[in-house]
């Protein structure tokens, strides 16, 4: 059951076209596409709240390079159940990245990046109650699982592994976070990104994959954003590189998004990339607290955080 292409075959066949395309745009749900740009929408809205998350996110990516290297069960054969023919032209690319994938099956990255960022808003997010969100985020993941078995990219086995790869880094995750914030007496997202930070440099050590790379150079400029960005503000305070820092930080974040298409397999320049990008990502809502939209964004960090 659990691998059978016949479990897929009949998951695929009884999926109607319309839900099969409702199906491949919420898939992106548990996709970096979507991940990332929210994620960093999210921190630059509420900077103390999200902060931790961004560690948790890297430590995600960290381990799906290690995972995804370490099986190598292949993908099932059989076709979605919606051709590329029912979307716009413009979503045609978007199509094939949901419907059309040659990485390796197991476990479901989709479903293990769903578990660990919805894992952790039901944890942290100061909204409505615990049980509450853990049912609607409980709903979530298991949309995104059966988006993966129903468009026929992962066998149900590949959803369960990435949900239960997920609910262990979580356990771990929160667990050595808390112990490192304790022992060490630094804040939580100090603890968070040291956590990404590692789990990316064993990626880096026993993968050495691109996307491994992708994740250390992200944790190593988040890491080091963090601490020292509140130096560098305190230094540049009232003069003009304020204004200009916040603006070229949104422009290195805005501009990754062409780098990663030009395919670059450099391994030092796409380590020294990351981590440019991680620390633009860190540094604008710290050195741009004066201008409108981020005392708007401080006094909504403050209302849910306080």
């Amino acid at each position: 059951m659990w691998f059978d292409p016949a479990v897929i075959e009949a998951v695929r066949d009884a999926v109607p076209t319309w839900l099969g395309v409702i199906m491949v745009v919420l898939s992106y749900l548990g996709s970096i596409y979507l991940i990332a740009p929210a994620m960093i929408a999210a921190y630059w809205a509420n900077r103390d709240l999200v902060a931790p998350w961004l560690g948790g996110v890297i430590g995600c990516y960290g381990l799906m390079s290690i995972t995804k290297s370490f099986h190598t069960a292949t993908r099932p054969t059989v076709g979605p159940p919606v051709s590329a023919d029912a979307f716009p032209a413009w979503f045609v690319p978007w199509y094939e990245h949901a419907a059309h994938i040659s990485t390796t099956s197991f476990p479901s990255g989709h479903a293990m990046a769903a578990t660990i960022i919805v894992g952790m808003l039901v944890v942290d997010l100061p909204v409505s109650t615990v049980r509450r969100r853990a049912l609607a985020g409980t709903a979530a993941i298991g949309w995104v699982g059966f988006t993966r078995v129903g468009l026929a990219v992962h066998y149900p086995g590949d959803v369960a592994g990435g949900i239960a790869y997920g609910v262990g880094f979580l356990a771990c995750y929160y667990l050595v976070r808390h112990v490192l914030a304790r022992r060490l007496s630094i804040d939580t997202a100090t603890a968070a990104f040291a956590v990404g930070f590692v789990v990316s440099l064993i990626a880096v050590i026993y993968v050495g994959s691109r996307n491994a790379h992708i994740a250390f150079g992200g944790g190593l400029g988040g890491l080091l954003a963090w601490h020292y960005t509140p130096v560098l503000v305190a230094t540049i305070q009232d003069s003009v590189w304020e204004s200009l820092l916040p603006l070229l930080g949104i422009a290195i974040v805005v501009g990754t998004w062409f780098v990663t298409d030009l395919g670059i397999g450099n391994r030092p320049f796409i380590v020294l990339w990351a981590a440019l990008f991680l620390t633009a990502v860190v540094a604008v809502p710290w050195i741009a607290p004066t201008h409108a939209l981020w005392s708007s964004a401080k006094r909504r960090s403050r209302r849910l955080t306080g």
